[in-house]
């Protein structure tokens, strides 16, 4: 198994963005998605939405378990494409047994938009949502994961 621990300090900006998007919390995770640059701040959100920041994105979304069925946010209105993932991956591992939990995150990193960075944002949850449970992986585990979520939920 690869070491999980990330490798480098978190940007400052990715901490400053988090404090920014959610002024009332405290980070509970940082990690950075192994072979990617990416990194990802979360906290629990204490409910049963995930809300998410992108700043390179200029994006806020909010989802649960029941809008991400329909590829919606909580507001009803269609998920950007680089939040299908996350959505995708959460509703893959939770219909895989996962007991998920809401979660406040913000993502940042140098990869380019467009298919690369909303992939990378797939391994990034993906990482997150087992560094969460602590349970061991693999990066082709990962790989799988995001594969499967864009074959049965991202769609091309």
């Amino acid at each position: 198994m690869p070491d999980q621990t990330p490798l480098g300090s978190p940007p400052v900006l990715l901490l400053a963005a988090f404090y920014d998007a959610f002024p009332d919390q405290s980070i509970e995770w940082v990690i950075r998605a192994p072979g990617r640059d990416m990194w990802i701040a979360a906290a629990r959100s204490g409910d049963d939405r995930f809300t998410i920041a992108a700043p390179a994105q200029d994006g806020r979304v909010s989802f649960n378990l029941q809008s991400a069925k329909l590829k919606q946010t909580v507001m009803k209105r269609p998920l950007p494409r680089w939040a299908r993932y996350p959505a995708g991956v959460t509703l893959l591992l939770a219909r895989d047994g996962l007991d998920v939990v809401g979660l406040n995150l913000v993502f940042m990193g140098d990869e380019p938009p467009g298919p690369r960075f909303d992939y990378a944002v797939g391994i990034s949850f993906a990482a997150l949502w087992h560094e969460l449970y602590d349970l061991a992986f693999t990066i082709d585990q990962l790989i799988d994961i995001v594969d499967r979520a864009r074959r049965e939920y991202v769609g091309e």
